[in-house]
């Protein structure tokens, strides 16, 4: 397969229609995105958020959020990941 990278400021990430089969997603999906070293994970939001309900009096989850949110903040503002 071969790939192409491209950069944009939308907060969008254009997956190959093969790769979404594989993946089971669909257009439009939401997912997170997390960079583990030189790999890229996707998770879909909706099972990410259903965490939120199950854990919602875990401070330990809280912190877990926080510091997520906070890494990818930080890597946002980089000029390239």
């Amino acid at each position: 397969m071969t790939k192409i990278i491209t950069s944009s400021d939308e907060d969008k990430i254009a997956i190959p229609a093969r790769l979404m089969a594989l993946l089971h997603l669909r257009e439009g999906d939401e997912v997170k995105a997390f960079v583990e070293g030189e790999r890229l994970r996707l998770t879909r939001l909706d099972k990410f958020l259903s965490l939120r309900g199950t854990l919602a009096e875990d401070e330990d989850f809280d912190r877990a959020i926080e510091q997520l949110n906070q890494s990818w903040k930080e890597w946002e503002s980089q000029t390239s990941a």
